[in-house]
């Protein structure tokens, strides 16, 4: 009767770390809508924004092939060197951004008074996620959150603390105390790792290398566009309505995102595994259906909690700006649970390897999310860029929706 009761206590600590970990970015993202101008907060919310971006076209995607790959390796001498290869791959993608992001960053505007800091942070946050990413299919959950927590958690109390204390906070300080919790996260990974490294591994494996960007090149162009539905609206806002409109539709972005957050966090990550090792379809149809339910309701639960917590948290930030337009939290929860809800679907199809149309069912809905959020933002301001937000999370919906239908799964 122990063995349970440890894993479901194994996982509770592994749900707090990593959620404390995402909530106290939010936390400090919410104090700095406060804190700064709202200039300063359109800027800081524009940056934070490419630098999510740029995490998912560092990696190109490559751990997708990567991690199935090496966890079904048995040499453990390949194992290394497969892993070495993975980033050594990376140190040469990080070179070549490093030259083309110092050509780029140094031209625009909210970006070029802060580009090698920019340059570094986008470094260091991708290799952290890879390192997480890679703890995780190694089993070593607890040890992953744990640095999770630490890189997040710490400087973000950090923040706070010197806010308390009076202490000035600018952009730069931020994007450095980031970037230094980042590198200090990787050197202890990298240190409790050493003993693990045979020099002889040192090398890198250009065909297993070649084939994985082959395979993990649709999962790469399905990214960026999913990666467009959630954020391209915040620029496209910046280009027609300016800095101070962006730091209000990030910050609201930012509380429906939450969502997406807490559906990772509570539902996919504790069920999705099951569904990926059912080996028949009876075992399919006992477990969509459960994932669905759960899909529906945890939905319902977050948004509802969201809804409640927003206005002490209005009341707080004291910023009528940020008042006025409040109800296009609405129209940006209903895009997001929309979104999260469709992952029923868009799963129907990983299990079943229909990659093309998963693929395509991403690529037409980011094409006409751009369209749409361009049309609506020009005519219709912050109003017309959420209600786009929304549409385009039920152009999602329905793309993945028609796709099962279709092939009857």
């Amino acid at each position: 009767m122990r063995l349970p009761s440890y894993f479901s206590f194994h996982k509770l600590v592994n749900v707090f770390l990593r959620i404390s970990a995402i909530g106290s970015k939010f936390i400090v993202f919410t104090y700095l809508s406060k804190y700064f101008t709202d200039i300063e907060f359109g800027n800081y919310s524009l940056i934070t924004s490419l630098v999510t971006i740029m995490i998912f076209v560092l990696g190109l995607d490559f751990y997708n092939f990567s991690i199935r790959d090496i966890l079904k390796t048995k040499e453990t001498s390949q194992i290394q060197k497969n892993i070495v290869s993975t980033v050594l791959l990376y140190l040469v993608i990080y070179t070549v951004f490093f030259v083309l992001g110092w050509a780029v960053f140094n031209q625009i505007n909210f970006t070029k008074e802060y580009a090698f800091l920019i340059i570094a942070l986008c470094v260091t946050e991708h290799f952290s996620q890879e390192i997480y990413r890679f703890l995780v299919g190694f089993n070593k959950v607890l040890f992953a959150n744990i640095l999770l927590f630490l890189r997040t958690f710490i400087w973000g109390t950090y923040v706070l603390f010197l806010s308390y204390m009076s202490k000035s906070i600018s952009i730069e300080f931020i994007l450095k105390i980031w970037t230094v919790s980042n590198a200090l996260t990787i050197l202890i990974t990298l240190v409790s790792s050493l003993k693990y490294i045979d020099s002889k591994s040192i090398s890198i494996n250009y065909n297993w290398i070649s084939k994985g960007l082959k395979v993990s090149s649709l999962f790469f162009i399905s990214t960026i566009f999913l990666k467009l539905i959630e954020y391209a609206n915040r620029f496209v806002v910046d280009i027609f309505l300016g800095k101070e409109m962006v730091g209000v539709y990030t910050f609201y972005s930012s509380i429906a995102i939450l969502i997406t957050v807490y559906i990772n966090t509570i539902v996919i990550s504790f069920e999705l595994p099951n569904i990926l090792k059912a080996s028949n379809e009876a075992q399919d149809q006992q477990l969509f259906p459960k994932f669905k339910k759960s899909l529906l309701v945890q939905n319902i639960v977050i948004s509802i909690i969201l809804l409640l917590i927003i206005y002490p948290i209005l009341w707080w930030q004291n910023k009528p700006i940020f008042q006025e337009f409040q109800p296009i939290l609405y129209f940006m929860i209903i895009g997001v649970v929309l979104m999260n809800y469709s992952l029923y679907y868009h799963f129907k199809l990983y299990v079943k390897h229909f990659d093309m149309q998963l693929v395509k069912t991403i690529v037409v809905s980011g094409i006409i999310s751009l369209v749409l959020a361009i049309i609506a933002t020009k005519y219709f301001g912050i109003y017309g860029a959420a209600l786009a937000f929304s549409l385009s999370g039920g152009v999602l919906f329905y793309c993945r929706y028609y796709e099962v239908k279709k092939l009857k799964l």
